[in-house]
């Protein structure tokens, strides 16, 4: 058997192992992909620590990958070897009422997604079915590629799809200054929104008035932002409130930065979030979750970076074997963007 190289999650809460396995072989309606490049998120932190359902131990995490067609399985129609390709991680089954209304990320027979039930690309090769495949077009590199799928798709998801975000309106963004806050920013810029940015960092800061930013709050020297968001919107608060920082604080300060009849939409996630319901019902609040990407969500970010709309924002690249120090990164919040793997 042909051995390869990947980062293999053996136990929860420990470091991954880089290690020898067997190439994966791809069945009927499969394709194997040479892995070119995986992207890393605080998701994959979750993962390695057991907080969010995935198969049963050994795995390889790993749900933000690019690379190029190696080999197909039988039934494989519109793909072949050779070609480039970034890849949607979920793998619906497009026939409940779910996936017929376009909402494939709660699917309700859902088979899994790469990365989680499957294993994924923190690996030199991986298996999808072809039915998740997107081709990469040349103008876009396999690292920009890479990220596109989760750091961009999220992002479009919970502005477009969820908060169904219009011109004109006020919107916050928490975490504005990490790798999925700095694209919220550019899309909903790019809708005609007015942006508040909230992060704790001077580099972050500054990210976030390079990418058009309206205002930027530091949270440190500002634990109470609430009030600068309704001073600076005239008393009438935020639209939207986006909050990818999962801790009570800043949902505590967004959901005060809600104006009448706004939203507070929650993309990072914990079971131990409260949220002050009476507060919600006097003022009519929505609570917003949101899922992931759709492929059709991906294909329209992939639009955006071609119309150069949207930048794909990379803060640091790292080898495959260096991925616990990737994660590392992540955890003590060090990242300005989003972290990639290069295996070109």
């Amino acid at each position: 058997m042909v051995k390869t190289k990947a980062m293999v999650l053996r136990e929860y809460k420990k470091p991954l192992m880089y290690e020898e396995v067997d190439k994966p072989a791809c069945g009927p309606g499969e394709v194997l992909l040479k892995v070119k490049a995986a992207g890393v998120c605080g998701t994959d932190l979750k993962i390695r620590d057991g907080l969010v359902p995935t198969k049963e131990l050994p795995l390889i995490p790993g749900h933000e990958v690019a690379g190029v067609v190696a080999d197909t399985g039988a039934d494989v129609k519109r793909f072949r070897e050779g070609d480039e390709v970034l890849v949607s991680f979920y793998i619906p089954c497009h026939r409940c009422r779910n996936c017929r209304q376009g909402r494939q990320t709660i699917c309700e027979q859902l088979k899994g997604r790469i990365g989680f039930e499957f294993d994924g690309g923190f690996a030199e090769y991986v298996v999808v079915p072809e039915d998740c495949l997107i081709s990469k077009p040349a103008a876009i590199t396999f690292q920009q590629a890479a990220v596109i799928p989760d750091a961009l798709g999220t992002c479009y998801h919970v502005l477009v799809r969820r908060a169904q975000v219009q011109k004109g309106d006020s919107l916050v963004i928490v975490g504005g200054g990490g790798g999925l806050g700095l694209h919220a920013l550019q899309m909903a810029k790019g809708l005609g929104a007015t942006v508040i940015g909230v992060d704790v960092s001077a580099e972050k800061l500054a990210l976030m008035q390079s990418y058009g930013a309206d205002l930027v709050i530091d949270g440190r020297e500002d634990p109470c932002w609430s009030k600068t968001v309704a001073d600076y919107t005239q008393g009438r608060r935020a639209d939207l409130v986006v909050n990818f920082v999962a801790h009570q604080a800043s949902i505590d300060e967004g959901l005060r930065a809600v104006g009448k009849g706004g939203k507070l939409a929650l993309v990072a996630y914990s079971k131990e979030v409260k949220f002050d319901a009476l507060y919600g019902h006097l003022n009519e609040i929505d609570l917003l979750s949101t899922r992931a990407a759709t492929k059709a969500d991906i294909q329209e970010c992939l639009k955006l970076v071609l119309a150069q709309k949207v930048e794909p924002v990379i803060g640091a690249v790292i080898r495959l074997k260096d991925l616990n120090d990737g994660l590392q990164m992540i955890k003590e919040g060090k990242l300005k963007g989003r972290l990639v793997i290069d295996l070109e």
